[in-house]
């Protein structure tokens, strides 16, 4: 009764490749349910079937198993399996299957939030990038073996959820000597990313339509984060962000201070000061994005803002992402004491928990004083390139565009005229092979936000230098002059 639709693949030795007694088990159920074997029919023994296929009685007999297993089949000692179909199986389908719809929340986060700002994903010279080639292989290697041989206890099963002590404690003490943070390791909450802790935090702390201050222009992943609240931009000038030009009670506020996103700029103290005193007036918390602050070059190395914070009223975010590599999906956040087990309790129902193996290793590299030195390494070689990037882009562009050197981070503002098509110059450089966003991109103001309209857009790219060499910064600046060139010829 098989013949002429049972037919295996048997190219067994392919990654995708599926067991023959599973190929019979679907190609039989399979029949069923279009009508081609109806119910109450006798099927070849497993002997007969075999000899048949050209395979072992055991192959068949796996397959008859599963057939058996879901109720399609019944049989009796020394006898031949027969069909026992239930009506409803083989029934035929009421019409097509209704479209999938995703919730509201859902819908907002299945948006790409990189749709409008990066026209070239997979191109060089993405902001925040870092070189992978300065990744220190070998001593992270030494890192792991340690984690591996010597890790154990609750860690390796469901336990820690909040993250490895040892990690947390080498954190708290890192957070003390170089951000200004006076945390317990009971405060530090081990995440696999920042995004993945801003969205966790969104969860937790804003109800739909609640006002949310965020910087503009601004991270595109915080605005993903926060999406379901009300987003009103938080302007940011050469001191940082301004709290004094916006009115309102917010309920969460996000800032990059020490290295504002997309800019560069450092908050300054009295904005700094201004902002806690509205956050604790409101009863709002700020969100710190620690941003780039492991690479600041330019003047005295500040606190961090939640150094600041008097009531509880930062929860202070970073990564080892910029400095190591994004892929090891370590990262952490800062909880006021309050907060702090109640957080740990929505990371465990959320599964926001990073690996335990990576957690140990990042421990014991930190402890061992190699992570600091890796710091200072890269630290001068970043600096020296993000030097040359401006250099070059200065030589060939000169008037056309406003650029500084960089005062630290993984990227550097180029600032156009504003009247210039900013979106057109950064899809002539995709088409070039540069993934460089459009700063106009980057404002909310007008696009999703029914808060106030601080201002017009500003103009330009934002250009990540860390892995550009010499003679790549000079390609680069070369594809900017003729992008510049090109949108004057317009």
């Amino acid at each position: 009764m098989f013949d002429g639709w049972l037919s295996l693949d048997r190219a067994l030795d392919r990654a995708d490749a599926v067991p023959l007694a599973e190929q019979i088990y679907r190609q039989v159920r399979d029949a069923v349910r279009a009508g081609r074997a109806p119910g109450d029919r006798r099927l070849p023994s497993s002997r007969v079937l075999a000899r048949g296929l050209g395979v072992s009685r055991n192959t068949v007999n796996a397959a008859y198993e599963l057939l058996r297993g879901e109720g399609l089949i019944v049989s009796r000692p020394g006898a031949a399996p027969v069909l026992a179909v239930p009506e409803a199986f083989s029934a035929p389908l009421a019409g097509p299957a209704a479209a999938v719809r995703l919730s509201r929340q859902g819908a907002a986060l299945a948006r790409d939030r990189h749709e409008a700002d990066y026209v070239a994903r997979g191109g060089r010279l993405r902001p925040g990038h870092p070189d992978p080639a300065l990744f220190p292989r070998d001593e992270w290697a030494w890192a792991m073996r340690r984690a591996v041989r010597t890790l154990s206890g609750d860690g390796l099963l469901y336990g820690h959820v909040q993250g490895l002590p040892d990690l947390r404690r080498v954190l708290a003490e890192a957070l003390a000597a170089r951000r200004g943070l006076p945390v317990m390791p009971e405060q530090v909450h081990v995440v696999p990313t920042v995004q993945s802790a801003l969205a966790m935090l969104g969860r937790c702390l804003l109800d739909e339509g609640e006002t949310v201050w965020i910087e503009e222009p601004g991270y595109l992943g915080a605005r993903a984060a926060l999406g379901h609240g009300r987003l009103v931009p938080l302007p940011v000038d050469a001191e940082g962000a301004d709290a004094s030009r916006l009115t309102g009670v917010p309920k969460l506020v996000y800032v990059t201070p020490s290295h504002q996103y997309p800019t560069g700029v450092r908050m300054s103290l009295p904005r700094r000061l201004a902002l806690l005193a509205r956050a604790r007036r409101a009863g709002a918390l700020v969100l710190e994005d620690d941003y780039d602050s492991e690479f600041l070059w330019e003047g005295r190395q500040v606190p961090a803002l939640g150094a600041l914070a008097e009531q509880g009223e930062v929860i202070t975010l970073g990564t080892v992402a910029k400095s190591l590599l994004p892929g090891l999906r370590l990262a952490w956040f800062v909880a006021p004491p309050a907060l702090s087990a109640r957080l740990a309790h929505a990371q465990a129902n959320l599964g926001v928990m990073a690996n335990v193996h990576a957690q140990a290793a990042l421990a014991a590299f930190i402890d061992s004083g190699r992570y600091h030195r890796h710091l200072d390494h890269i630290g001068g070689v970043y600096r020296a390139r993000g030097a040359e990037m401006v250099r070059a882009i200065r030589a060939r562009c000169g008037d056309a565009v406003v650029v500084a050197p960089p005062v630290g981070g993984l990227q550097v503002l180029v600032r156009f005229a504003p009247d210039r098509d900013d979106r057109a110059v950064a899809a002539r450089l995709a088409r070039a092979g540069y993934s460089v966003p459009f700063l106009s991109g980057l404002y909310l103001s007008g696009r999703h936000s029914s808060g106030p309209n601080p201002g017009v857009p500003g103009r330009g790219i934002l250009v990540g230098f860390a892995a550009a060499t010499e003679e790549q910064a000079d390609m680069f600046a070369r594809a900017l002059g003729d992008a510049l060139a090109c949108a004057d010829g317009d």
